[in-house]
């Protein structure tokens, strides 16, 4: 044999080697997060946002739900991402999606419902490190609003015909917290679920009465602006 041949052979096997032993596994490449930069709705004067003030376009995501009101496909620059299920309803009726931050953490979380009362409601909270959306349950999630300054999520809660209850909730993270609720009650003995004295009482998470009045003027300023607004 050539020596030029032998010098080959031992070149090419010298790089085949030199190749296999720096072709290790490469670690997997994170997908890139997605870019979830909620919508920039300021209060107005009374402080508060309401639902009818978010919008329900995006520009990334698309929320399409299922005809029966269970399933709510969500879409990012068109492509599916995730779906998200309620056997009982994620809505009733009609299935009208808002856009909003309501959590104040800077990502856009899904409103998905008509909020009325007595009505099916959906939150859909933005996990940013599961980078996917959370299902909230256990809140009626009725007629809601946003009070920026406070942080805090007010939902309008149950309501019959002699008795109103709404809910102030703070959160941590991507879980509610309920603060206070406002009991509104026609005839306070008829009340079933804590002892009241007058037509309004606030109450905190732990049944503890705050306040207690049968003037509406008397309630804190918030309460007020949030008991017009429901027209109650």
């Amino acid at each position: 044999m050539k020596k030029t041949s032998f010098f080959l052979i031992v070149l090419t096997f010298g790089l085949g080697l030199f190749s296999a032993c720096n072709n290790q596994p490469q670690a997997p490449v994170a997908p890139a997060k997605l870019e979830m930069k909620a919508p920039q709705v300021e209060a107005d004067e009374s402080g508060f946002i309401f639902l009818e003030e978010f919008p329900q376009t995006d520009p990334h995501l698309t929320v399409k739900v299922s005809d029966d009101f269970t399933t709510a496909t969500i879409c990012y620059d068109g492509k599916e991402i995730q779906n998200v299920e309620e056997e009982y309803g994620l809505a009733s009726d009609e299935a009208t999606v808002h856009f909003l931050d309501a959590n104040f953490d800077g990502m856009t979380d899904i409103y998905i419902g008509p909020g009325l009362s007595r009505t099916a409601n959906a939150l859909l909270v933005w996990d940013e490190i599961e980078q996917q959306f959370r299902l909230i349950q256990g809140s009626s999630l009725q007629n809601p609003m946003l009070h920026p300054e406070t942080k805090s999520f007010i939902e309008g809660g149950s309501s019959s015909y002699c008795e109103t209850d709404i809910a102030r909730n703070e959160w941590d993270g991507i879980e509610i917290l309920r603060k206070e609720h406002l009991a509104i009650v026609l005839d306070p003995e008829q009340y079933g679920e804590i002892d009241v004295e007058h037509r309004y009482t606030i109450i905190d998470d732990d049944d503890k009465v705050l306040y207690s009045t049968d003037e509406l003027e008397s309630l804190p300023e918030m309460w007020q602006t949030i008991i017009s607004t429901y027209g109650l």
